[in-house]
């Protein structure tokens, strides 16, 4: 008959009882019966069987029998002892495995309440997400805070031990809030209206609860920016502006991407942390007044369709508005850009207002479209400053142009830019080297008190109105190679230090360098005077070349057909230069204890009344 095997165990195998406990473990009791019983026999048959037969004593076998029994119960009492110590040792492996078991369940209830934890966070986290679509605005902003708590309860999740666990799964809810801020909302384009309180005529709907809507709507919205902010980065500047240090937010780790979001409602005076606001429309306002960019800004493609107010702004990383249009006022006063910075290919609509802005990285305008009037300088906000390289290559201002007082730490780069109105350089400041190489100025130019201590070079320029750079400075070489002034040209009381060229340069009006002080080599072979003589000396004072140069080094030839330079002779430290009548050389040495200055430049002869026509 088959065997029960719940009863039994089969032939080939033991009972789990029986691979805890040796045999003789399991035989304890009969084996001490056994031992007992056998112990008592041999001690009372041995001694009786060795007096019968040996004829032991009784006394000796009496003896016998008692070391027997000693013997026997010896044998007893080590048999109980090893049982004892069999049974704590069992008992202790009893209470190690229970310990064990205890430790293992342990283990599987704290996973267990990790999994029914990670479980109803997820679950809040869908009926939060759900309830971003609810029609009340309430709802809506208990979502927001719900998700913004989940966020915060992943990453302190220290259950998962791998911190990219942790951002992976706040990343979904940011990549979800984010979502929300892109997602359409139909009244936005009538910002302009609501903002403006009064109902148009002919309003289709309900005016009163559309613009309750709408208002609502920009609170809720507004609300997750304000959350991220709170959890942004933040840092500290030094007492010249320099960011210095850099403390890390709880949600610096993620990506925030409002790229073609709807923006309807202020983000001034907030922390937006490597924002992508790539092809984002702005309608109504942009207020960005006060905020604090962290990292990377990225408004490239977007479009503003009113006022972009970034007064006081402050960007750590770089900003980009490559192609962003601006269809009104643009404000960057007193905004601080760390990194670089770009505007290629922007095109500026409305007014532009950088007065105060400080550029510590590289600039570029390259491309741009200046519609309204550009401010780059404002004597009441402070300088304009451009620590890094500043490119306006091609970039075209339509109307007027204001860099008064603006400061080029580094290289400027006007490179065939277009000024359609006045442009404005008064006493602006060029530390690198200034490129305006075939640049366009259609109205009036100014740079008067401008100081120039790289390289200025204007070759090719074109100025239509008038060009004035009385009193500048040019410490470095002054190229005017192929410059064409159509307006008046003024030079009066510039200072130029280093090389001067004015070859094929063309002055349709006058053009007037009284007072003009040329310091290295002057060249002014091929240029054209159309209607007027240039005038080097008058009224107001004479110009001065230095005498420390090779008096080869001065070339006044002129094109064929243009009005004359009309020079003279004049004498210093011993040699003889042909400069213009009435001009005086000077010695640049401040140690020289020779004569300063010569007598003014006389004519070359006197027989023709001191005109010395010499066309080229």
């Amino acid at each position: 008959m088959p065997r029960n095997n719940a009863s039994s165990a089969p032939d080939n195998q033991v009972t789990p009882k029986a691979q805890e406990n040796p045999w003789y473990i399991r035989h304890f009791i009969k084996l001490l019966i056994g031992f007992g019983l056998g112990g008592g026999a041999i001690a009372i048959l041995l001694p009786w069987m060795l007096w019968l037969r040996c004829g032991m004593s009784s006394g000796s076998s009496d003896q016998l029998r008692l070391h027997l029994l000693y013997v026997t119960g010896g044998i007893i009492a080590v048999l109980t002892l090893l049982q004892t110590n069999w049974k704590n040792q069992g008992d202790r492996l009893k209470i190690d495995a229970d310990i064990k078991k205890n430790e293992q369940d342990a283990e599987k209830n704290e996973r267990d309440h990790i999994r029914q934890v990670h479980a109803e966070r997820r679950s809040r986290y869908t009926k939060a997400v759900e309830q971003l679509a609810n029609e009340k605005a309430a709802v809506r902003l208990g979502s927001i805070y719900t998700l913004v708590g989940l966020v915060d309860e992943w990453l302190a999740d220290e259950s998962l031990q791998d911190e990219s666990d942790r951002l992976k799964e706040g990343q979904v809810i940011v990549n979800s809030l984010c979502s929300y801020i892109r997602s359409p909302f139909t009244l936005a384009l009538k910002a302009e209206m609501f903002e403006s309180d009064s109902e148009p005529d002919n309003y289709e709907g309900d005016f009163s609860k559309d613009q309750a809507a709408f208002r609502e709507e920009q609170d809720v919205r507004r609300t997750v920016f304000v959350e991220m902010s709170k959890r942004s980065s933040a840092f500290t500047r030094d007492g010249i502006g320099t960011v210095i240090d850099t403390f890390p937010g709880k949600w610096s780790d993620f990506e925030f991407d409002f790229s073609r979001a709807p923006i309807f409602y202020p983000l001034k005076n907030l922390t937006i942390e490597q924002g992508n606001f790539a092809s984002t429309r702005f309608y109504g306002k942009a207020d960005f007044w006060g905020a604090k960019f962290i990292r990377n800004a990225d408004f490239r493609n977007a479009k503003f369709t009113k006022d972009a107010d970034f007064w006081g702004a402050e960007f750590t990383g770089n900003a980009d508005f490559q192609y962003a249009e601006f269809l009104e006022d643009a404000g960057f006063r007193k905004a601080k850009f760390t990194c670089n910075i770009s505007f290629g290919g922007a095109e500026l609509t409305g007014n532009t207002y950088f007065g105060g802005a400080e550029f510590t990285g590289n600039i570029s305008f390259r491309g741009a479209e200046f519609t309204g009037n550009a401010h780059f300088g404002d004597v009441y906000l402070g300088n304009v400053k451009f620590v890094g390289d500043a490119d306006f290559g091609k970039a075209k201002f339509a109307r007027n142009a204001a860099f008064q007082y603006a400061k080029f730490t580094r290289n400027a780069d006007f490179w065939e830019a277009e000024f359609t109105g006045d442009t404005d350089f008064w006493e602006a400041e060029f530390t690198g080297n200034a490129n305006f190489l075939g640049a366009k100025f259609t109205g009036n130019a100014h740079f008067l008190g401008a100081k120039f201590t790289g390289n200025a070079d204007y070759g090719n320029t074109k100025f239509t109105g008038n060009a004035g750079f009385g009193n500048a400075k040019f410490t470095g070489n002054a190229n005017f190679l192929g410059a064409k002034f159509t307006g008046n040209a003024d030079y009066g009381n510039t200072k130029f230090t280093g090389n001067t060229y004015f070859m094929g340069a063309k002055f349709t009006g006058n053009a007037d360098f009284e007072n003009a002080k040329f310091t290295g080599y002057v060249d002014f072979n091929g240029s054209y005077f159309g209607q007027y003589a240039p005038t080097f000396a008058g009224i107001s004072g004479t110009a001065r070349f230095s005498a420390q140069v090779d008096p080869q080094d001065y070339i006044f030839t002129v094109h064929e057909g243009s009005k004359a330079i009309k020079c003279g002779t004049a004498t210093l430290l011993g040699k003889s230069f042909i400069i213009p009548l009435g001009t005086v050389l000077f010695n640049p040495n401040p140690r020289d204890k020779n004569s300063r200055t010569s007598e003014p430049a006389k004519p070359l002869d006197e027989s023709n009344n001191g005109e010395d026509d010499n066309p080229e």
